[in-house]
Formats: C-alpha cells, structure tokens, sequence
C-alpha cells in the first residue's frame, strides 16, 4: 500500500500531546474512507483511508483561512487488490489513539463505513480490532460520553442537512468542495480504480489523485465536525482546494495545480 502523510511520526499521529518539549494541544480527528467492489464473491475493498488532524483550542472557536491553513494528514491506497488488512491495522491504531488524545472524532456516515469494518474477514490469531470496536459502540450513542474520550461527531446526520456524500454537506455550510470529487464522482472515481487494479489495468490506476479524493474528504469533514462542536470557524466561503493545496500539494500535484487527471487515468 502507498502512504502519504506529514506528520513526523505516522504511527503516533497525537504524539506531541505528550511530548514534554512542546505545549500541549488540543486536537480534533477525522476520517474518511473509500471503498471498491473488486468482485460478488470477494468482501469490499479499502481504496482509500483518510486521517485528517487539526489544532482546536480548548475553550473557543479557532478562525481557519486558506493563508492559515494547517493541519496534519495520513492517507493510505492500496497498491493491489487484497490489502484490507495493512489498512485496517493502521486505521485501528489511529482510533485507538483518536479515542483517548483527540477531544473530537469526526466521521462522515460512520455507520456504515464501522460496520463493513467489522465484517471483513478477521486474519485467524490476529487481534481484536480494540479502536474500530469501541469507535463503532460509541457511535451507537454519540450523546453519552464516557470519561476522558473524544466527542463523536457524524457530519453527515449531527450537522445537517443528512445526505449521503460529504461534499453536499460541506456546500450547505459554505465550504467549496473539489468539482472533481462531488457527489457521486468521488465514488464512481473510487469504483474504476477498483476494477483497474483487479483486472491489473495499472496504466488506469492514478494512485495519487484517489489520495487527494480521500484526503480532501477528510479535511472537509474535520472542517464540518470542528463547526458543530464549535472548535472551528470560517469567515467566508472556503475552498477545500485552496486549503488543502498548500498543505498537501505533493500527494498529487497535477491536481493542486489545477489541472487535474480523471481518476481512471
């Protein structure tokens, strides 16, 4: 599988939390994940997993501009048709992390992106997936919070309007969403790249521009969770392009610099 980030340590995204060296920060988590049908017979397939994090301050709404823009990220795609597993495992230990150092974890439709986790098949003698199962029952009740864990947030019913793409949320509440990655484009995009990995149609394959489609919807959706709890304000409408370009430029630069393949090319 690829990996893009820039977050120093991957592995511990909420690192300095703890680090004694730095102030302490208040964070919010969000995510966002693709998915592919490679086959009928064959369980669905990760085509992208996104972890966006960004910097809330404790006790009032923090101002984010396209000059201002800052935020950490961690994006995995797969390289070929089978590699659930890599991504899963990543995926838990970020939950397992997000659950206890983040103050929110924002999730787009979490529902049903939790239970297609939970089904997948389990590798036999492999562990418990500890963060996607206590991410997954804190979701069932998203107004009990247990002590010392993040706030659960689902953008795509505790904000509003309720739809099923982030990109409709987000233009309801004045963020521009990528035209290359709205409603049902982000999906179908996902869809072909799918296929083309499991027909080994690789020249079809653009990794890197199914980061960016995974990425820019978690970037969105910590945008919309930081605004329902109140951590995260805009003054105007915002461009996810513009916000995410200059952060994350490298993870696919013919589309940052606005001139952008098709997912299946």
């Amino acid at each position: 599988m690829r990996s893009y980030t820039n977050l120093l340590r991957p592995d511990t995204p909420f690192g300095s939390v703890a680090d004694p060296w730095r102030r302490p920060t208040k964070w919010l988590a969000a995510l966002s994940l693709l998915w592919g049908e490679a086959a009928s017979d064959e369980p669905p397939a990760i085509m992208g997993a996104g972890l966006a994090v960004m910097a809330v301050h404790r006790t009032r709404p923090r101002t984010v501009s396209v000059p201002l823009a800052q935020f950490g990220y961690h994006v995995l795609v797969p390289d070929r048709i089978g590699e659930n597993d890599g991504i899963v495992k990543v995926l838990d230990d970020a939950l397992v992390q997000a659950r206890r150092e983040a103050q929110v974890i924002a999730w787009h439709n979490a529902t049903d992106d939790l239970h297609v986790l939970q089904q997948l098949p389990h590798p036999e003698g492999a562990p418990r997936h500890a963060g996607i199962n206590a991410v997954a029952e804190a979701w069932r009740d998203r107004t009990a919070q247990e002590r010392s864990t993040a706030r659960c947030v689902d953008t795509s019913h505790d904000l509003g309007p309720a739809t099923g793409h982030v990109s409709e949320t987000a233009a309801v509440h004045d963020l521009e969403p990528m035209k290359e990655f709205a409603g049902a484009a982000q999906q179908e995009g996902a869809q072909l790249a799918c296929e083309a990995l499991a027909e080994n149609r690789l020249m079809d394959y653009s990794p890197d521009v199914l980061a960016a489609s995974v990425l820019t919807s978690a970037v969105s959706t910590a945008l919309l969770g930081g605004k329902f709890t109140e951590r995260l304000v805009w003054r105007e409408p915002l461009s996810i392009a513009e916000f995410v370009g200059p952060v994350a430029w490298e993870v696919a630069p013919p589309l940052f610099s606005g001139v952008a393949p098709s997912l299946s090319e």
